[in-house]
């Protein structure tokens, strides 16, 4: 008779104070599926990137998961933030802590400022006006955007905005181990996004320099523009090759910490 009366006691002191215990009902809702929506990361040393994970059902009972960097002197994480450490390529693996489910991005991190590292002898210089669907690229937008030279994967230049006679104009500097007939893409980053896009038409190298202050080279990004990723292989049609192989030293490294 005293239990039934202190358990009463209880539950009226509990209503009192405006919080009422409620049992759970149902069972949690396990994950079935856990995607990272874009499987390639481009980042420029420094930047930071939010890295979206999406769950399948949507009301999953816990969205926990762990961030595992395959080379933190690249890129780390912060939570959920990539950050860009230094110039370089790895892959960001990320596992549910629930049902350890587990997917795979690869990470791009671009150096801030480019200086010809590997000592080529030959280079073009391009002096352009850029605009970017339809907004005319300034000193302010390289916060938030990034124009650089690549021939096939290999960065050759990054552009620097100037300024002359209160007009901005791009100077990218392109390099090359050879006098004449590389092929150079232009691709713009967009900071913060994890996003690159490629100008049409590729240049070819020649040793000259292009457009001058009176009349600068035009580079227009539109709406055809086509969105590019490196590795676009990467975790599309197959799997990264070193995808389970990590997968296990990674899983294992976890149950380790529990």
């Amino acid at each position: 008779m005293r239990r039934i009366l202190y358990l009463l006691s209880m539950v009226c002191l509990l209503v009192a104070c405006g919080d009422f215990y409620e049992f759970p009902t149902s069972e949690p809702t396990p994950a079935r599926q856990m995607k990272l929506p874009r499987k390639v990361v481009n980042l420029v040393v420094g930047d930071q990137y939010r890295v979206p994970v999406t769950f399948t059902p949507a009301d999953v009972s816990t969205e926990a998961v762990w961030w595992i960097p395959v080379d933190d002197a690249i890129a780390r994480f912060t939570n959920d933030t990539l950050i860009g450490v230094s110039q370089g390529q790895t892959v960001a693996y990320v596992i549910s802590v629930s049902d350890r489910l587990q997917d795979s991005c690869l990470v791009n991190v671009l150096p801030e400022f480019y200086v010809n590292p590997k000592g080529y002898l030959y280079d073009m210089v391009i002096y352009a006006s850029v605009n970017v669907h339809g907004k005319t690229y300034t000193q302010q937008d390289e916060d938030s955007l990034i124009i650089c030279a690549y021939c096939d994967n290999e960065l050759r230049g990054i552009g620097k905005m100037r300024r002359w006679q209160d007009r901005d104009y791009m100077e990218l500097r392109v390099w090359s181990p050879f006098y004449y007939g590389d092929l150079i893409d232009l691709r713009c980053y967009y900071r913060g996004q994890a996003k690159v896009e490629l100008f049409p038409n590729q240049l070819t190298f020649d040793g000259e320099t292009h457009g001058t202050l009176s009349n600068l080279y035009q580079l227009v990004l539109d709406e055809n523009a086509v969105e590019y990723n490196f590795g676009l292989e990467f975790g599309s049609d197959g799997e990264n090759p070193d995808e389970q192989d990590m997968g296990e030293v990674v899983a294992g490294d976890v149950d380790d910490d529990d």
